[in-house]
């Protein structure tokens, strides 16, 4: 048996538009640190770090986007990890 940890957090009945990402998106319930008595406890300092970087680096970077078409974008070839292989982006102050 090997459960497809692609899928998770992909449940539609539970996120409605499961394929983008949403910061803001409610995350009772995810598994992205575990869950009972194997969840993370690194979870909330981890939850903090990112947090952190991800305003620094908003706050910093007022022009944002992505440096290639989206069309030339690569999923990894994986059942087990679902994402990009690179996302360059150009940041500009």
């Amino acid at each position: 048996m090997l459960v497809s940890q692609s899928g998770a957090n992909r449940d539609p009945s539970r996120f409605g538009d499961r394929g983008r990402v949403d910061l803001g998106r409610d995350g009772p319930g995810h598994l992205a640190f575990g869950h009972g008595i194997h969840y993370c406890l690194g979870a909330p300092l981890a939850c903090l770090e990112a947090g952190i970087a991800f305003a620094g680096l908003l706050a910093r970077f007022g022009s944002k986007r992505l440096a290639v078409p989206v069309s030339s974008l690569r999923w990894r070839p994986s059942t087990l990890i679902h994402g990009l292989e690179a996302l360059p982006v150009r940041l500009a102050p």
